[in-house]
């Protein structure tokens, strides 16, 4: 299975894990990415999966999400300051502890917050806690989503 190939890789280069060559551009990573996307989403797989296996798919998701975000950072391509769910700016040590492959889906989550997909930004947030089980950021900002979904009818 594919996810267990990449969860079971020891320290893998980002063009590995986003099968392209070493000195490929932002343009061939983000294709291969999309391309991966398309086919190991995890909400693709939500309902034939069991929990476990949905979880593999979105660590190896995660992982593979993180390669891609080492391509835009190193190209440029992403300068986005991340928020909190709330709006407020994380100091500076947040961002700064918070790891790469986190990152990508806080700023996903970030994303579908501005979209008002508190659902949509929950799984995300999920996914970046997977990405980072030791962040108190994460931790902050998926129980206040988590809380604003519990207000929705």
């Amino acid at each position: 299975m594919w996810a267990q190939r990449v969860v079971g890789r020891k320290n893998p280069q980002p063009h590995e894990l986003l099968g392209i060559a070493a000195g490929s551009g932002i343009e061939t990573a983000q294709a291969a990415f999309h391309k991966m996307a398309q086919q190991a989403h995890p909400d693709l797989h939500r309902t034939g999966l069991s929990a476990e296996e949905l979880e593999l798919v979105t660590t190896a998701y995660a992982i593979v999400a993180g390669a891609y975000q080492q391509f835009r950072t190193k190209s440029g391509a992403d300068r986005d300051v991340p928020v909190t769910p709330s709006g407020a700016a994380p100091t500076a040590n947040a961002a700064q502890s918070m790891s790469s492959k986190a990152l990508v889906y806080y700023r996903k989550a970030e994303s579908s917050l501005r979209r008002g997909d508190l659902k949509g930004a929950l799984l995300q947030l999920k996914m970046a806690i997977a990405a980072d089980p030791q962040s108190p950021f994460l931790r902050t900002a998926i129980a206040e989503v988590e809380s604003e979904v519990r207000k929705i009818p």
